[in-house]
């Protein structure tokens, strides 16, 4: 199918506006109304239109609906036509009209037409694989479009799967691009530790502008790595890697200060972040249904990371480093710790949190990780040097007694 290299249909765009019309306090915009209708339009959206009037109870307009649709029974004819007879076999001019038919399908937003044409060329044996791959994408793509559907964009991926994965399946770029839609769906279904790995992966080498622009897929890059990734493959992860590196200190700089901050303890600077990322997210359909999970993950790695190199901390400064109230940041320690997330306590006499002791732990939390483990060798070295240091001055006095 003939995409054209490195640009992203404008058509996919309108799904992200349609959701935020969805959403309490995007109901009546007028200018995100204005911006969809334009979109659909200017695309001769007949389908799309009368479906973002029934989910979003618009008034119908039977008159801009009709004149829509005669342009796509028009656009349909014409391509029909574009049959040339005079091509030989071996050119197979039929393939191209029926999969530039699916693309125009899935441009005006006809997801039952659409769906029901590229499922009979799957169940054509003549069809050949690199078409029946693309046509399962495709399947996706109109899945992802239309309102997120999970079960119709986990039964593409797994015949995408199939298809390129099994016997003689697709080539290099078919792998490729399945990362891309694999790392799409991942985030869908909340596998974030999935999604970074493959969304790594597929940075350098992304193709599938078909399915989402590369701005959005470093965004997700990003994302899904923070929450992903122990904090000393961050780095190496997002800023000694080629292309990631480029677009982050480029295109996305505010997706850099994100991590920057989280990694380099700057914390009161991270919640301001993060605060921003919770707002890109809730615009999401992809993201949303897992913003307040995400946010709640992150701060619990923020807490973590300042904790776990201390054996006390005081709530004050706690509050202070993080931008806070000491209230909130009491109520949310003890929140995390009664649920077994933190190894710590909160001593209301000090106004401290104390962390548990880390070899007690360590075997049902798994080790801390690398940054961490000098930190706390040395707090544990130190005590223990305290104690032995006590034992040898009551020797000494009992000895010289």
């Amino acid at each position: 199918m003939d995409i054209a290299e490195g640009v992203t249909p404008a058509y996919l765009k309108l799904a992200q506006i349609k959701f935020c019309l969805t959403l309490p306090q995007f109901k009546e915009d007028p200018d995100l109304i204005s911006s969809l209708l334009a979109g659909i339009v200017q695309n001769n959206m007949a389908p799309y239109y009368k479906e973002v009037c029934t989910d979003l109870s618009w008034i119908f307009d039977q008159t801009l609906y009709d004149k829509m649709a005669a342009n796509n029974a028009k656009r349909m004819a014409e391509l029909e036509q574009e049959k040339n007879p005079t091509m030989v076999d071996d050119d197979d001019p039929v393939s191209g009209i029926w999969q530039a038919k699916l693309l125009y399908l899935c441009s005006i937003g006809d997801r039952e037409e659409a769906t029901k044409l590229a499922e009979s060329k799957l169940e054509e044996k003549n069809v050949p694989k690199s078409q029946q791959i693309d046509t399962v994408f495709a399947l996706f793509r109109v899945a992802y479009f239309h309102g997120c559907d999970i079960p119709a964009m986990k039964k593409a991926i797994d015949k995408a799967t199939e298809l390129i994965e099994g016997g003689s399946g697709g080539d290099w770029s078919a792998r490729n691009k399945l990362k891309a839609y694999d790392g799409i769906w991942s985030l869908a279904i909340r596998d974030f530790n999935r999604a970074a790995k493959l969304f790594v992966d597929v940075v350098p080498t992304f193709e599938s502008y078909e399915l989402a622009d590369f701005s959005t897929i470093i965004k997700y890059t990003v994302y899904s790595s923070m929450i992903a990734f122990p904090r000393y493959e961050l780095k190496k992860t997002l800023m000694h890697h080629g292309v990631m590196a480029q677009a982050l200190n480029s295109d996305s700089k505010e997706l850099k200060d994100y991590f920057v901050s989280l990694y380099e303890g700057q914390y009161s600077k991270f919640l301001v972040y993060l605060a921003r990322i919770e707002k890109n997210m809730k615009q999401d359909p992809l993201l949303h249904p897992h913003y307040k999970y995400y946010v709640q993950e992150m701060r619990l790695l923020a807490y973590k990371q300042i904790l776990q190199a201390y054996r006390s901390l005081s709530l004050d400064y706690m509050a202070e480093s993080f931008g806070v109230t000491k209230a909130f940041v009491e109520k949310e320690v003890a929140r995390f710790a009664a649920a077994g997330r933190l190894t710590c306590k909160i001593d209301h006499v000090a106004g401290a949190v104390v962390t548990s002791s880390t070899s007690k732990n360590s075997l049902q939390l798994g080790a801390p990780e690398s940054r961490l483990e000098r930190g706390i060798l040395y707090q544990t070295t130190v005590k223990k040097g305290d104690i032995l240091l006590n034992r040898l001055k009551k020797l000494a006095r009992v000895m010289d007694f």
